[in-house]
């Protein structure tokens, strides 16, 4: 009886063992495997944000530093001047109101148009209905390129040349992208939230503004921060479209730097760009949860 008992134990001291050298090795390999690919992910980082670290570097520096190779991610000395220099060479206070202006009239017009579409795509029953969403979302496969030119014309022959409306009206058409967002989302919302509000007598547009879009904080705060970031940093329709100086938005503003000042002042429209890109990254900081929510809610 001792015997069996010693060798019971033995084995059962081996088991353990066996058990505790293979949880040691599969976290060793696990380890190995994290520090690789930690390895392997830094050289990565480093060259997604080698670009950002050029441009806080040459914000300060003067221009013969900047065109230094290679270049100093220090700068010595560290020159604030650049900032305010920057902003005063060009009107950008009013490029930055032109901007403002153009990104939260597109915004309210995409939101708007798009919901409407997306609660009929949705909610309403028609003949065809699918059919004609597949057109829609068709539409996203066209590129810019394709529809510039008729789109100029168009504009042309209706006299908004040097006028925002190309910039604006279009908006308030909707977008497919955003059609296909709040039309995914609504179909997400109970069946039953609908049949009860018209059993209490709600009409198609009382569901749509007291219950539809009440719940719709996530797609709505992802719709407004993607078409803000579109408009704001949209150089080529602008480009396109506006001839007045004073009518220039941020991006066309940068660009004139260059045709205004021959050689580039790299310094100074490092530091411009900063400034500019604090609403975009601001907007996308406070309602990154709404955002991710969002997507993560009308991809179901």
């Amino acid at each position: 009886m001792l015997e069996d008992d010693e060798a019971m134990a033995t084995r059962t001291g081996n088991n353990r063992l066996a058990i505790a050298r293979i949880s040691i090795g599969r976290q060793t390999s696990q380890r190995i495997l994290r520090a690789g690919a930690f390895l392997l992910l830094v050289p990565g980082m480093i060259w997604v944000l080698m670009p950002t670290l050029w441009m806080f570097s040459a914000a300060f520096s003067r221009l013969e530093q900047v065109l230094r190779f290679p270049p100093d991610l220090i700068p010595k000395p560290i020159v604030w001047t650049n900032f305010h220099e920057g902003l005063t060479h060009l009107p950008f206070g009013r490029y930055f109101w032109n901007s403002t202006q153009i990104a939260i009239l597109q915004v309210l017009g995409t939101i708007l148009a798009s919901s409407l579409a997306g609660y009929a795509f949705a909610r309403l029953r028609a003949p065809d209905r699918e059919i004609l969403f597949a057109f829609v979302l068709s539409t996203l496969m066209l590129p810019y390129t394709v529809t510039m030119i008729p789109q100029f014309v168009l504009f042309n022959r209706l006299g908004w040349m040097n006028t925002y409306k190309p910039l604006i009206i279009p908006a308030f058409t909707g977008s497919a992208f955003h059609i296909f967002l709040f039309r995914q989302f609504f179909r997400g919302i109970p069946e039953d939230i609908f049949e009860a509000a018209r059993l209490d007598g709600c009409s198609y547009s009382r569901i749509y503004s007291h219950i539809l879009m009440p719940l719709s904080k996530p797609v709505l705060a992802t719709s407004a921060i993607l078409v803000f970031q579109g408009s704001w940093q949209n150089l080529i329709m602008p480009l396109i479209y506006i001839n007045s100086n004073v009518k220039y938005t941020l991006p066309l503003g940068l660009a004139q730097y260059r045709a205004t000042y021959g050689a580039s002042p790299w310094h100074l429209i490092m530091a411009v760009s900063i400034i500019t890109s604090v609403p975009p990254i601001l907007l996308f900081f406070f309602g990154q949860r709404h955002l991710l929510e969002g997507i993560v809610v009308t991809s179901k």
